[in-house]
Parts: structure tokens; sequence; C-alpha cells
């Protein structure tokens, strides 16, 4: 997939952003209108749901455009030649044999003197994975693989990680948790802030060129 442009990667983020919002207000409204507490459960859920889709899919925009700006990968924060030695180091986890484990060393350092940054996405083979659990630790190590700041996130854990998630663990689960409406409506507000949030500090870091080496 290739995002050439900034405008291309902050229209593809909108679009995806947008269609989220839209199922989530609707959802917000008839919860508003009827104070149906198995809505509020399932509203939970498709909260969870979306944080983790949306965050993940401009994760993984970012992560082509910089691919599409076909830049040395020594020019690039280091986070992306891990990315591109994924598979090359992974050999280094099943082996014990000094060669195998010198061979993919070779190869990254091969990529990181001579190669570009290019990356294979697909919706079906994602470069940035969540796991199916977007806690804060998740969400800390995607911020931070994409080589961003995670730190304007650190007041917002508790609404991912008790709010959110322990509530959607329980709706998963099938168990009787009784959700109230207005802790609802709280953790939605807080949810869409950090999802705005996310958005355009993937915006910026395009605009800005945040994924160049400050050294080089």
């Amino acid at each position: 997939m290739k995002i050439k442009t900034k405008e291309k990667l902050q229209d593809l983020i909108d679009e995806d952003l947008a269609w989220r919002k839209k199922e989530l207000i609707e959802v917000k409204l008839h919860i508003s209108s009827f104070h149906n507490k198995t809505m509020i459960r399932m509203g939970i859920a498709l909260l969870s749901a979306h944080f983790e889709g949306f965050v993940k899919q401009a994760a993984n925009y970012y992560v082509c455009f910089v691919s599409s700006q076909h830049i040395e990968m020594m020019k690039l924060k280091k986070c992306f030649l891990a990315m591109s030695c994924i598979k090359s180091m992974s050999v280094c986890a099943e082996t014990e044999k000094i060669t195998a484990i010198e061979r993919a060393l070779d190869k990254c350092i091969e990529k990181y003197n001579n190669q570009t940054f290019k990356v294979s996405y697909s919706a079906e083979n994602p470069i940035i994975k969540t796991q199916s659990n977007p806690s804060s630790v998740v969400f800390k190590e995607i911020v931070n693989s994409i080589g961003l700041d995670y730190e304007p996130y650190k007041m917002m854990e508790k609404y991912i990680d008790t709010d959110l998630q322990r509530n959607r663990h329980a709706v998963v689960r099938g168990e009787k948790n009784i959700i109230d409406e207005r802790d609802f409506m709280e953790t939605y507000e807080h949810i869409i802030d950090i999802m705005e949030s996310f958005k355009a500090q993937v915006i910026e870091a395009a605009e800005l060129e945040l994924y160049m080496d400050e050294v080089c």
C-alpha cells in the first residue's frame, strides 16, 4: 500500500475515524434515549473494538506513509529498522547457532547501510498488531514502535485499562456486570479524546518528519 503524500495520509486517517465515530455516536444516542443496560454493555464492547481498530489502522497507515517516502534506512529512527528486521531476527529466537545469528545480523546491517525502508502491508497481514487486547501496555508499545511519544497518554491509562478494558473483558466473557450509564458516557468521552489525540499526533509526525533520526 502506497501513501505518498501527507494529505493522503490525513484523508485515510480522517475517513477511518469518521465511520467509527458515526457508529459510536449512534450507540451513545440510543443509550441516552432509552437508558438500556444491555445497550450499554454492547456499547462498551463496540467502543473497545473501535479503539483497537483505529489505533492499529492509523499506525499502519503511518508506517506505509514512511515506507512510501523511499528514505534510506540509516536516516530513519531505529524502530523502522526493527520492523524491517523482524523476520531476519526471528531466527535468533529459534536457534543457538552462532553462524545463523551472525547471518541474521548481517542481513540487518546490510539493510541499515544500503537499503531504503520498505514494508508490505495488507489488512490480513498488518505491520502493527494489537494482539486483540488494546490495553495501555499494548497501546504504549504501538506508539513507541512507530517512534512517537507516549507521555501524553500516561494520565489516560486508567480509562483504557479499568473503565474500558475491564468492562469489555467482563462483557465478552459473558459476566453479569452492570455498567452505569454515567460511567459509560465518561469512558466514551475519554476514549474518543485519546483517538483524536492519536490522530493528531500521527498527522503531526508526518508533517514534521518525526520519523527521521535526529542524528542525521
